[in-house]
């Protein structure tokens, strides 16, 4: 197989389980899980299963890694998806805009109505 038709191949099951546990570790921790980490992240018993995954998610153009560290796993353009915006982010994103400061009555009404529809389930 070339290259080239190796990194068009779609993940597998696996694969993709393994690639979003670590796009969701790095979100949320700022640096990659480990091998073990991962195995145990997604219920895996054996470290050199997801090793070999890993292997080809880097192969197929989605990982890359340095060599000589434990942490050394990144997300490449290739697999990256846009955000998502969760409720949770958006009340952080209110209370951060600190709408008893604002003055603005558009505004204030616009972010008191979402934090609103959101509170009670208007808006999911």
């Amino acid at each position: 197989m070339t290259k080239n038709s190796i990194m068009d191949k779609p993940l597998s099951r696996r694969q993709q389980d393994i690639y979003d546990y670590v796009r969701m570790f790095i979100e949320d921790n700022g640096y990659s899980p480990t091998i073990r980490e991962i195995a145990e992240g997604i219920m895996l018993s054996s470290a050199s299963t997801v090793h070999s995954h890993i292997n080809s998610l880097i192969r197929k153009g989605y990982l890359t890694h340095s060599s000589g560290g434990v942490r050394t796993l990144a997300l490449t353009k290739k697999g990256k998806r846009p955000k998502v915006v969760t409720q949770a982010g958006i009340m952080k994103w209110i209370q951060d805009q600190g709408i008893e400061e604002t003055h603005d009555a558009a505004v204030y009404n616009l972010l008191t109505d979402l934090q609103e529809g959101i509170q009670t389930g208007r808006i999911c």
